[in-house]
């Protein structure tokens, strides 16, 4: 088969869509930025299907998110650990 040739392309018409709108947001530099005490720190912890299902189970029992609960369960051990 023969290669397609590629056509010379016309002007494209500009979009209004997208892009930066002027005087939306707030001005750069008139933020506090984060807390020196935030959490910025990502890890990933993977869970055997029993264990899930255990930390699913407590998070119920608290109506708590499951990610919450592990980041509690961790951060209690994590000082007693000290």
């Amino acid at each position: 088969m023969a290669a397609r040739k590629k056509k010379a392309s016309a002007k494209k018409k500009k979009g209004t869509w997208g892009g930066r709108r002027p005087g939306a947001g707030r001005p750069p530099g008139t933020g506090q930025g984060p807390s020196p005490d935030s959490r910025r720190n990502r890890v990933a912890v993977m869970f055997r299907d029993d264990e899930l299902k255990k930390l699913k189970r407590l998070a119920r029992k608290k109506q708590l998110p499951v990610s919450t609960v592990a980041y509690r369960l961790i951060e209690k051990n994590l000082k007693r650990a000290r």
